[in-house]
């Protein structure tokens, strides 16, 4: 049975092999999330410019707002703050900062009442981020900078932690999504053909949805199978996230039991070490190699995330 942690006293050692095993932990506000996310929200307000950005989807038509949340994104995901303000948090909650590796950190933006549901403001249905060819010793670390509540927070399947799902990740591969599905992102505005993982057959699945105070966050396994609430809570909810990987456990082949998996590629070209920004070593990210690598291997920062 999974549980939702609220604060532990664990060790990071001991809070990973949690994660690993369908626990989720919360966290109040800390200092470093905080000021990851008045750094994020401070960079949204000054691309709305004097349009309140919780209610600008009201305002201005859809091509328009994404105009101004595509590069927004980009610009919050590659700027130097953002990884330096990644570093102090992990290292204010115990994680070993030459052994912790993350991705670098997605400003997420989900209109109301289905305003945007494409591209840059993709709504996620049902998945696992594992499905997306991510390793199984992942860590993802999320969290509101807006409030939220219920209506549009977001909802864990956890009764199917351990359980195969019937999905299509085997359309997924990680190369092919850098050179094509991420790049392109804000041409979809209507729709979204890319190759997004997600459950392919009629599943019951049980909705546990988490809602915290701004600046709050959740950390959760790589394979937990979640998904973002429809929003109808009458405004657009901003969020941001990174995902975390320790270099021992990646190089031990420890993490969550894959299920049902069929992604190829991965992710792991994509993480840098906390404490100077290092990529991990060709030598350990072969170990997790799938596919036969037809694409880009990392990819490049001009484009929307």
């Amino acid at each position: 049975m999974s549980a939702v942690l609220v604060e532990p006293s664990l060790t990071d050692d001991e809070r990973r092999a949690r994660l690993y095993a369908g626990d989720i932990v919360s966290y109040p506000p800390v200092e470093g999330f905080r000021a990851l996310c008045d750094h994020g929200w401070s960079m949204v307000c000054d691309a709305f410019g004097s349009i309140d950005p919780r209610t600008a989807q009201f305002e201005l038509p859809v091509e328009q707002f994404v105009d101004i949340i595509s590069p927004l994104k980009t610009k919050f995901t590659h700027d130097a703050k953002s990884k330096q303000l990644i570093t102090a948090l992990l290292d204010e909650v115990g994680c070993d900062v030459d052994a912790t590796y993350f991705d670098l950190p997605r400003l997420r933006i989900v209109t109301h009442g289905g305003y945007l549901t494409a591209g840059v403001g993709y709504a996620y249905k049902s998945h696992r981020d594992t499905w997306y060819a991510c390793p199984p010793s992942q860590i993802n670390w999320w969290g509101p900078i807006t409030e939220i509540n219920e209506r549009c927070g977001l909802a864990f399947h956890p009764r199917y932690f351990d359980r195969a799902v019937p999905n299509s990740s085997e359309a997924f591969d990680a190369y092919r999504w850098n050179a094509d599905g991420r790049k392109n992102a804000a041409q979809f505005i209507t729709s979204d053909s890319r190759p997004h993982p997600h459950v392919t057959d009629s599943v019951e699945l049980d909705w546990q949805v988490i809602v915290g105070r701004p600046a709050s966050f959740l950390m959760f396994s790589a394979q937990q199978l979640h998904a973002t609430v429809p929003n109808d809570s009458g405004t657009t909810r901003y969020s941001v996230d990174f995902r975390t990987a320790h270099r021992g456990d990646v190089e031990a082949h420890r993490g969550a039991e894959l299920v049902d998996s069929l992604s190829t590629g991965t992710t792991l070209r994509d993480f840098i070490r906390a404490s100077d920004y290092e990529r991990l070593p060709d030598d350990v990210v072969a170990g997790y190699e799938t596919g036969d690598a037809d694409g880009v291997l990392i990819f490049e920062p001009d484009a929307p995330s």
